[in-house]
């Protein structure tokens, strides 16, 4: 059984994909997608147990991305603060450190040392706007979950048992596995690292 996680870049899914894999025994299927076709996933390891796919639309071709999301019952993940998720997201890009598993590991970032443009920033919202289209186009006429990630950091326990609901079947009955390692949550305080943060707010405030 496969279930799609759905969401956008920095908006916590790896955490989330992760702790629910641990959860209830699920096989992970890594940024599979991301470079491969949807039409080979018969071919991979995971297929063989209930996993969760992640899914971030960009991974998929324009004119498949419907087809392909209609194959499977999804997750739909969000996170609220969207200023915080960009520039995370820029952050990222400048550093090329996706996440971090020891404390060590943290990106030091001098400060005044990064700026987010705003190409950067258009594309960012974009790629939201197509998420939220296609949420409301494919995931909410099928009451399928929509999870704010904010709720799921404050009280993960709480948002698991509440994916029981949809995925009872695909959630018990797994063999134990392996747990993965969780990313650590990167601390950092962003209004002192942009030089451009101020305009970055009045960006968000359009």
């Amino acid at each position: 059984m496969r279930i799609g996680l759905v969401s956008t870049s920095r908006s916590g899914s790896t955490y989330f994909r992760r702790y629910l894999c641990n959860t209830y025994n699920l096989m992970d299927s890594g940024s599979w997608l991301k470079t491969n076709p949807y039409s080979d996933i018969e071919k991979t390891e995971f297929i063989f147990g209930p996993h969760v796919l992640k899914v971030l639309l960009h991974y998929i071709p324009k004119p498949d991305r419907e087809n392909v999301l209609n194959d499977f019952p999804k997750i739909w993940l969000y996170r609220d603060d969207e200023e915080r998720q960009f520039l995370s997201h820029v952050t990222r890009l400048r550093t090329n450190i996706h996440h971090v598993y020891k404390k060590e590991e943290r990106p030091e970032v001098e400060d005044n040392s990064l700026v987010a443009t705003r190409k950067e920033f258009d594309r960012f919202k974009t790629k939201l706007k197509e998420f939220w289209d296609f949420y409301y186009k494919l995931g909410f006429t099928k009451n399928e979950p929509l999870i704010r990630f904010e709720d799921f950091a404050n009280d993960p326990r709480s948002i698991m048992l509440i994916l029981q609901d949809w995925f009872y079947e695909e959630f018990h009955g797994n063999f134990e596995r392996e747990k993965l390692a969780l990313p650590l949550k990167i601390e950092m305080d962003y209004s002192s690292k942009f030089i451009n943060y101020s305009e970055i707010g009045e960006w968000f405030n359009e």
